[in-house]
This record gives structure tokens, C-alpha cells and sequence, in this order.
């Protein structure tokens, strides 16, 4: 073999492994992110039915450590209204029916279709107590004020824009109200979407919030609190048809229909899957 082609052949080899690496950064550690909304929900999509056997949470753990803490930040309130944004296959939903004092209603978001199948198929037995709506996170289909508890967990760095996002978030808390979301604290691979402790407290703050804490949680994330500057009654539970807003024309409320939903205002039809996934996207 002649040293040219040793070298053409290392050279082309460096180069395949320099693709595998971009390819894995774009695929697997940012989750498609940089490529586009579609991307990620083409990757969520095709990863649902094996989700959860890759977490493997343990409902046990999630239930001490997600469920009971939110459930004593509330009390005395027994009977929050909770919105999960980005629920993916239900975990926050699961940990919160499997708390015993918890008599509230839950409603998980999220924009990948398969991932909320799995959710529904994971809380079949709770179906009375949880909505499942189909939407983006930055554009959550929702009144001001509307929600007692607003969570957000392992998500947050993997939409479009993480600020725009967490503003949404905390324009749909009612004042009082109580943010949980997780902080990305692992990795250097994705700037622009990730911040410092200090970073996700300083932004609580300039939107409003109060009473802001970040605590070490998992390898990968710390959990993020806060609270909604002033106060409010307690907004309790509510039933979907009563909090949603039609996201096109951002004023009227949406009429229940046998097929989906109906916006009065400007006409807007939005469908309500076989499996009871609202569809509440423009």
C-alpha cells in the first residue's frame, strides 16, 4: 500500500468519525434540538414505545420525591389544578395519582403524538382525573392564571427557546402558584439551551417570580422552584372544557364537540383523538 493511499484512507476515516460525532451530538445529546422542532418531535415519535424501559424510573422514588414534595409546598390545598408541560409518557401524572392525599386533576402537555399515547396507555386506570393535550410548550393553549402548579421536568433545554418557553410557563400560573422545573447540570454540549443555577434564578426572578430555590436532585438535573409573585385564591379542580383557549385567534374559549373542539370566536376546529388526545395546535 502506497502512503498516499494510507493516507487518504485515515483521512477519510477521521472524517466518517468526525460525522458520527456530530451525528450523535445532533441525535442523541441534544435530542435533535438544533434541528428543528420537527426533528425532535420525529425522534420523540419514534422513541415513545421504549421510553420508559430506558429511564426505568422507579414509581416509588417519584412518588417520594416528585409527588410528596409538590403536595407539601400546597398545603393545606388538597385539590390542586396542575398543567405538566413536556409530560412525555406521564411520569409526573403517574407520581401524582399515586400520592394519597392528592384529590386534584392533572393535565399533561406535550407535543409529541406517540409519547402521549404511551402516557395514556400508562394511566388508563386514572383517565377521570387526567387530560392529555397535544400542543408546543412556547404556545400552551391556556387563559393567564389558570393553573395552581405548573411543572416542567427534563425538558425545558430541549424546546426551541428555553426562555420563551419558561415565560409560557409562568404566564399560565396563577399568582401564588407553584414552578417546579428541572435544570440541565451535566453537560457543555448545548449552548444556548442550558444555564447556571444562578443563570434560571436570576430569569425566575425578571418574570416574575419569588421565593426562588434550586436543590440538587439527579446525576443529570437540579430541581428548580419558585412562586408567582402576589396571591390568588386556589383555582382547584377544573374540567379542561372550562380552561381552554383557542390558540389561533388567542381569545375564545373552545366548545366541546363530538369530533374535537370548536372556537365560537374565529371558527377554529381542533380534534380530539380516538384515544382521548386533544389536539390544540395551529
Amino acid at each position: 500500500m502506497q502512503m498516499t493511499d494510507l493516507l487518504i484512507m485515515l483521512l477519510v476515516g477521521a472524517g466518517l468519525a468526525l460525522l458520527g460525532v456530530l451525528a450523535w451530538w445532533l441525535l442523541i445529546a441534544s435530542e435533535g434540538v438544533y434541528l428543528g422542532r420537527r426533528m425532535v418531535i420525529w425522534l420523540y415519535d419514534l422513541f415513545a414505545n421504549r421510553y420508559d424501559r430506558v429511564k426505568n424510573y422507579v414509581r416509588e422514588y417519584e412518588e417520594l420525591f416528585l409527588a410528596a414534595p409538590l403536595m407539601q409546598r400546597v398545603q393545606p390545598q388538597l385539590d390542586p389544578l396542575i398543567l405538566d408541560v413536556a409530560t412525555g409518557t406521564g411520569r409526573l401524572p403517574l407520581a401524582m395519582m399515586r400520592n394519597r392525599t392528592f384529590e386534584g386533576r392533572v393535565i399533561g402537555a406535550d407535543l409529541s403524538g406517540e409519547m402521549l399515547r404511551q402516557a395514556v396507555r400508562n394511566l388508563y386506570v386514572f383517565e377521570e382525573r387526567v387530560d392529555w393535550v397535544q400542543c408546543p410548550a412556547e404556545h400552551l393553549p391556556f387563559p393567564d392564571n389558570t393553573f395552581d402548579i405548573v411543572t416542567c421536568l427534563e425538558a425545558l433545554e430541549f424546546t426551541v427557546n428555553p426562555q420563551a418557553t419558561l415565560r409560557e410557563l409562568i404566564r399560565v400560573l396563577r399568582p401564588g402558584g407553584l414552578l417546579l422545573i428541572s435544570q440541565r447540570i451535566n453537560t457543555r454540549y448545548m449552548p444556548g439551551k442550558t444555564w447556571t443555577a444562578g443563570e434560571v434564578l436570576a430569569l425566575l426572578e425578571q418574570n416574575g417570580m419569588v421565593e426562588g430555590q434550586a436543590q440538587i436532585w439527579q446525576t443529570d438535573y437540579r430541581k428548580v422552584w419558585g412562586r408567582k409573585a402576589g396571591e390568588s385564591r386556589p383555582v382547584g379542580t377544573k374540567a379542561l372544557a372550562d380552561i381552554l383557549r383557542c390558540p389561533r385567534c388567542q381569545q375564545s374559549n373552545l366548545t366541546r364537540r363530538s369530533e374535537g373542539w370548536l372556537c365560537a370566536g374565529c371558527g377554529a376546529k381542533y380534534h380530539l383523538r380516538a384515544d382521548g388526545v386533544h389536539q390544540i395546535m395551529v
